[in-house]
């Protein structure tokens, strides 16, 4: 196996990484990788994935709800989240309840033990998240939140 080295002689790291630094979608963007790989760690032990825990948020907090709700919330395609829904009810955790009056479609609720693992799985990621978070002050929390609220609805997320 060969590998190959890269050399770029008028590069210098130190400033990109300043700039870079300064920059917002730079930081935005890699406090989402480091905060999603957090995540993956935290849910291993559920066999669920980052995509699938915020479709369990909102069927915990919606009940039932449709493929295109999931997609409007989640920001992802409908293929998948079809695909997403597949696993996640051959995994036990949701099912297909299908429309009476129209057969081509359903929603999507909890199973029991999709509704019985929420209590574990919220206290099992706040104690994850803790070891992060435990020096941020309440009220930094909460400006961090409000600020990425305002910055989302610049950028028209039609989210609440």
């Amino acid at each position: 196996m060969f590998v190959t080295q890269i050399y770029l002689p008028n590069m210098d790291f130190g400033k990109a990484l300043f700039h870079l630094n300064n920059n917002l979608g730079y930081n935005l963007y890699r406090t989402y990788l480091l905060f999603h790989r957090e995540l993956i760690r935290a849910l291993k032990g559920y066999g669920v994935t980052p995509e699938q825990w915020q479709v369990l948020i909102i069927l915990w907090n919606h009940g039932s709800v449709t493929p295109t709700q999931i997609s409007t919330v989640t920001l992802q395609d409908l293929p998948s989240i079809s695909r997403m829904l597949v696993r996640m009810e051959r995994n036990g955790w949701t099912q297909r309840v299908i429309n009476e009056k129209d057969g081509r479609s359903f929603h999507v609720e909890l199973t029991e033990k999709g509704k019985g693992k929420k209590s574990e799985m919220m206290l099992t990621l706040e104690k994850h998240f803790s070891q992060f978070l435990k020096t941020v002050p309440a009220e930094m929390n909460y400006g961090i939140k409000q600020q990425l609220l305002q910055l989302r609805t610049l950028l028209n997320d039609y989210t609440p």
